[in-house]
């Protein structure tokens, strides 16, 4: 009994210890089969336009009716995504002054901790949110505008 005791306030101890442990975000599968994910940097030719990066996110597949594209994450950055078709969603990213304050995202930032190369894409499954991480994002040639 005297060794039980010790036992039992050693893991007491620890548990409340592992309370305050940073909690990783849990991601989902992909909410379909994604046939493709790619993404353009381009520049304008006059300063005042800025630059930005373009997104494309293209499914095998029609995406389902109880599934609903929401937002995807960048570079701590966040803008919506917008269907574009049947199988196809686009996210533009700008960098500028005006347009990038709306974009800042202190979730992207604290809670996804991406790598260059990777986004989240966030999504409503018969309305309850989840986050898909996408690690082969290809890069297209960029585009520059005169």
């Amino acid at each position: 009994m005297k060794t039980i005791t010790p036992l039992f306030l050693l893991i007491f101890i620890l548990n409340l210890f592992s309370c305050n442990a940073p909690k990783e975000t849990i991601y989902a599968l992909p909410p379909q089969e994604i046939k493709s994910i790619t993404f353009e940097n381009w520049t304008a030719g006059r300063m005042e336009s800025g630059s930005g990066t373009v997104f494309i996110i293209e499914l095998e597949k029609p995406l389902q009716s109880d599934i609903h594209f929401e937002k995807i994450y960048y570079q701590n950055l966040e803008t919506e995504l917008v269907q574009a078709n049947e199988t196809k969603f686009r996210a533009n990213f700008h960098y500028n002054a005006v347009t990038q304050k709306n974009q800042t995202s202190a979730i992207a930032s604290k809670d996804f901790r991406l790598k260059d190369n990777e986004a989240v894409i966030e999504y409503l499954k018969d309305n309850k949110k989840f986050w898909y991480k996408c690690t082969q994002i290809k890069e297209i040639t960029p585009k520059e505008f005169p």
